[in-house]
C-alpha cells in the first residue's frame, strides 16, 4: 500500500507518494483544464484530459442575469473540479 504525504495542515495528500512521486490520477487532475468544445453534436464546456462534459441539470436560477451567470459558473466549476477523469475515459480527446 502506498504511503501518502501530509500537507501543512496535516491532511493526507492523495496521489502523492512519500518518495515524492505523484500518482497518475493526481498528475491528470493537476494538468486538466476546463475547455470550450465545439463538435457536431455538442457545444459547451468539457475537460481537456477526458470525455467529461458539463451538462447542466436545469436552467440557471437567479434574480438577475449576473446572478444567473454566476450560479451557472459555480455549478460548472464545482462539477468540473469534482469529476474523476478515470470515470470518463471513453472517447478521450
Amino acid at each position: 500500500m502506498a504511503n501518502h504525504v501530509s500537507s501543512l495542515d496535516g491532511k493526507r495528500v492523495p496521489g502523492m507518494e512519500s518518495d515524492g512521486e505523484w500518482g497518475a490520477a493526481t498528475k491528470t487532475a493537476l494538468s486538466r483544464k476546463l475547455v470550450w468544445i465545439e463538435q457536431q453534436r455538442f457545444r459547451g464546456f468539457g475537460c481537456s484530459e477526458c470525455a467529461w462534459v458539463f451538462n447542466p441539470s436545469s436552467a440557471p436560477t437567479g434574480k438577475s442575469f449576473d446572478e444567473m451567470m454566476n450560479n451557472f459558473q459555480l455549478q460548472r466549476d464545482k462539477e468540473f473540479t469534482s469529476h474523476v477523469c478515470a470515470d470518463h475515459s471513453e472517447g478521450v480527446r
